[in-house]
């Protein structure tokens, strides 16, 4: 059996209506996944896309800034073999400019808040039935504090807040079989990034372009794949180059 072979395995993605959420759906089907999407809309294209590839998927339409989402969620879906947990929303403002405290509000709960209720029902689910795989859609501005103008403190500490539950799910879960890590993309060409100039910051980048969004789903992929069998606690960067760590 290959490493990369997802056959059998039953992968709930978050976020999954456009950007990177859709394209790991795609990749993960393609490596044989059965898919539980989610999101705030509904999943039409991204379905059509993971039917084109022969796999097969079925859509949970919810919003998880409501906070009882998350257990209706994995009610709903079922037992998951590996979760991805890309749900996220990207709004830059100045902390000084008026209705900041409600686009904060809003960033630390879908960004951060989400993503650990979701913990909270998933791993331990997992744990008992002998182990599974999370991956979380972190962010370079956690390591860089905002790789270009316009980041605000918000969106920085929701990403750096999931880069650190990352480590502590790990820390956690991993004796019981639950492998925990996360990507962390730089800029990458989606629909909620695009209408934002970043030409600036582009000019700068090492490959002078934006990530695809498939370019970060294969390493989500990989992560949830046999491949990554001794990979845990882990923030794989997947940023062209736009920041090294030492």
């Amino acid at each position: 059996m290959s490493g990369f072979d997802l056959s059998d395995r039953t992968i709930l993605v978050t976020g999954a209506a456009g950007g990177i959420g859709a394209a790991a759906a795609r990749v993960l089907a393609s490596l044989g996944a059965d898919l539980v999407l989610t999101d705030r809309v509904s999943c039409k294209q991204t379905l059509a896309g993971v039917s084109e590839t022969g796999g097969k998927a079925r859509e949970i339409v919810l919003d998880l800034l409501d906070p009882e989402a998350p257990a209706r969620l994995v009610a709903e879906a079922g037992p998951v073999d590996a979760a991805v947990l890309g749900a996220g929303i990207y709004r830059p403002l100045d902390w000084a400019a008026e209705g900041w405290e409600d686009v904060a509000e809003a960033t630390l709960s879908l960004n951060l808040m989400a993503p650990m209720r979701l913990a909270r029902e998933l791993v331990p689910a997992m744990a008992a039935r002998g182990g599974g795989r999370v991956v979380l859609v972190g962010s370079i501005v956690a390591a860089t504090g905002g790789s270009f103008p316009g980041v605000g403190p918000h969106y920085a500490v929701s990403k750096g807040g999931l880069h650190t539950l990352v480590r502590w799910l790990a820390a956690q879960f991993g004796s019981q079989g639950v492998l925990v890590n996360g990507v962390a993309p730089g800029i990458t060409d989606t629909a909620m990034v695009g209408v934002h100039d970043l030409s600036a910051a582009l000019a700068r980048h090492p490959l002078g372009r934006a990530a695809r969004p498939e370019e970060i789903a294969w390493p989500i992929a990989f992560l949830c794949s046999p491949a990554a069998s001794f990979v845990s606690g882990a923030i794989l960067d997947v940023n062209g180059g736009a920041m090294m760590r030492p």
